[in-house]
């Protein structure tokens, strides 16, 4: 029989790991993702990053697995809003959380685990984002052989993702224009009218 009071401090010690690798990947790079320096932010000993973690790349994986779950839900409750084009663009501009999908990009490209997982976690979330537009355009009458919604929601996320990537490198120009462009076409696909 397992000792309750020793699995709730393993299980916050696991979370701990888990949120001090995605903080750190954030803020410094995957690379600087050590075992030593998880532990040390995570406050535990480095033997512990191994206890839970056989490899560095599982605990990476289930840093994008636990981060996917909950960003998959927020997408799903988000695209729901009344205006999902807009939420869709608004979502894919946040920089911090472009950030840490750049860094999971870059791990990929070396680890094959990592790249199958972020596969399935992307071909998840394109769904949800076109699905949402599809049924964003749908409601409002546009044509979806000339606006498929794949390309709308892949134009709008890819769009957003770009500038937020060129910024945090320092590249900004361009960039206002580009979103006034956007906003005006967004405007223009909300504002046909809805079916009735």
């Amino acid at each position: 029989m397992t000792n309750p009071g020793k699995a709730r401090v393993d299980t916050g010690a696991r979370h701990r790991l888990i949120e001090a690798t995605a903080k750190i990947m954030r803020d410094e790079g995957y690379a600087a993702a050590t075992s030593r320096r998880v532990a040390a932010e995570a406050g535990v000993k480095q033997a512990l990053v191994y206890y839970y973690f056989p490899t560095m790349d599982d605990l990476f994986v289930e840093v994008l697995r636990t981060g996917a779950e909950v960003s998959l839900e927020r997408i799903r409750e988000a695209l729901t809003a009344e205006d999902p084009l807009h939420t869709l663009w608004t979502m894919n501009s946040d920089e911090r959380l472009t950030g840490l999908n750049a860094e999971f990009m870059a791990l990929a490209n070396h680890r094959k685990a990592i790249r199958a997982e972020l596969k399935a976690y992307a071909e998840r979330v394109r769904d949800i984002e076109t699905a949402a537009v599809a049924v964003a355009l749908r409601a409002r009458g546009v044509d979806l052989e000339k606006y498929p919604p794949a390309a709308v929601s892949m134009l709008i996320a890819q769009t957003a993702r770009s500038l937020c990537n060129e910024s945090a490198v320092g590249v900004t120009l361009g960039h206002d224009e580009l979103r006034r462009f956007v906003e005006r076409q967004l405007n223009t696909l909300t504002a046909a009218p809805r079916e009735g």
